[in-house]
């Protein structure tokens, strides 16, 4: 058995749990919209998955600003009359925003042991910066790869508060997957392990789900470790993501397809916290 000496780790649910995060703050966010507007709460949400599928994310940072609901009473004032949600969003991401238990200690116990670390996520760069910033983990991991930020409407007034560089790494290289592509495709997975120079025997990949991460794994031929703590698909807060998602249709049939593949089993499972993991970096 080869030694492993690389950890690929998923970062939503895996290392933090963005669902509880997302929740949180959306719900807070717009309990106040619809406190202030007085909108139909259905048809606020069949909004936000047009413009969230629009712009390929859950987590459109200038979503207010374009729904036609709120457009419609408040025309260009939108972000000003709607100033206590936005507090609300924040208020909630400062309390929310933290990561898992024994995360922060094993990912430094494998830094120190000389373990590249390498985060893959299919959430937006701006978004994952943000949460790495603000998590410490700029530094603690060492390569970081993401999808490109989407799109910004050229007319948008309320850019970014503070300069470029609060937005940068001091010390993650961050680089980005292929222009929408997602998980599961093994084919990006080899390539991060090709710009490592590293054998596929030597990685060890980590995720919360059964088909985007694990399955993944197992197709490029990486040893799998299914995060189940870290899976989220039955909360409670997941039926309010349904309604407001940025996945398509076309994106839930894809992934249906590939379930067909037959039923997934993990060849290891973290089922009690992160720190299961080291694990499987002692020497065989």
């Amino acid at each position: 058995m080869v030694q492993k000496r690389v950890l690929i780790t998923d970062v939503d649910n895996t290392l933090l749990d963005w669902q509880d995060l997302w929740y949180q703050t959306f719900s807070a966010m717009i309990a106040k919209v619809i406190e202030i507007s007085g909108v139909d709460p259905e048809m606020l949400y069949a909004q936000c998955s047009v413009i969230h599928q629009k712009y390929g994310t859950s987590e459109y940072s200038r979503l207010l600003g374009e729904l036609p609901c709120l457009r419609e009473l408040y025309g260009s004032n939108v972000l000003a009359v709607m100033a206590p949600a936005i507090d609300a969003f924040r208020e909630a991401r400062r309390r929310a925003l933290q990561l898992y238990p024994t995360v922060e200690d094993t990912l430094k116990i494998l830094k120190t042991s000389g373990v590249p670390i390498v985060a893959f996520t299919e959430s937006k760069a701006f978004y994952t910066n943000y949460r790495f910033r603000k998590l410490g983990l700029d530094g603690l991991v060492d390569y970081l790869y993401s999808p490109e930020d989407h799109s910004m409407p050229e007319d948008t007034s309320d850019t970014r508060y503070y300069e470029p560089e609060s937005y940068t790494f001091k010390h993650t290289i961050h680089r980005y997957t292929p222009e929408g592509e997602l998980k599961p495709n093994p084919d990006i997975l080899l390539q991060i392990i090709s710009d490592l120079s590293v054998s596929i025997d030597e990685v060890v990949y980590v995720g919360d789900n059964i088909l985007k991460d694990v399955l993944m794994a197992q197709q490029a031929g990486v040893a799998d470790v299914h995060a189940r703590y870290g899976a989220s698909q039955h909360k409670p807060e997941y039926e309010l993501l349904r309604k407001v998602t940025h996945w398509t249709p076309e994106m839930v049939e894809r992934e249906r397809n590939a379930l067909k593949l037959g039923e997934v089993v993990p060849t290891h499972v973290l089922d009690k916290n992160f720190a299961q993991i080291l694990k499987l970096f002692e020497a065989p």
